[in-house]
């Protein structure tokens, strides 16, 4: 039975031998990994030393897109009241532009006829120019034989300075509808 419990303690004593050896072994690789990370592989810098730098170039970067960011949203609202007085600009002058077309000659009616029964061809005319308030003009040319004359009278609200003949008055109403 000694002998039994000497083999018995003999194998548990190489297991032992064998335990250690490969816990020496094994403690010898983390040294050397607990090395690499405290003097880094070129024996110069180290593994926190590169992180340290890399985080404070993040940083960096960090603070660089901010500045971006708030520069972006700084050019953007300098472009918007750009924007802003340029339209206010167009709406004004497009106002003033509506407020001008309505002084524009825009009216517009010929009516001709014969003013005489032996000359044919309606060759007499009377001619309404007006803007948009009725304001402008009567044309009226009376064509003769031997001569044709020609008459101007002025208008207000669609209305002659002076009694309007039944053809200008028929020219004022055909321009008013237009």
């Amino acid at each position: 039975m000694i002998t039994a419990l000497a083999i018995a303690a003999f194998i548990v004593g190489i297991g032992g031998l064998v335990s250690g050896v490969l816990a020496l072994r094994t403690l010898g690789r983390l040294r050397q990994s607990v090395a690499l990370l405290s003097r880094g592989s070129s024996g110069r810098e180290t593994i926190l030393e590169v992180a340290e730098r890399h985080m404070a170039a993040s940083e960096s970067v960090r603070k660089d897109i901010l500045e971006l960011q708030r520069d972006l949203v700084q050019s953007q609202q300098a472009a918007d009241a750009r924007i802003q007085q340029e339209r206010t600009e167009i709406a004004k002058t497009v106002a003033e532009l509506q407020e001008s077309v309505k002084t524009v000659l825009r009216r517009v009616a010929l009516v001709r006829y014969d003013a005489f029964d032996d000359l044919s061809g309606r060759l007499s005319f009377s001619l309404a120019l007006m803007d948009e308030h009725g304001d402008g003009l009567t044309l009226t040319a009376i064509a003769g034989a031997a001569e044709t004359r020609v008459y101007a009278k002025s208008l207000t609200r669609g209305v002659g300075e002076h009694p309007l003949s039944p053809e200008e008055a028929s020219a004022v109403k055909a321009a008013q509808s237009r």
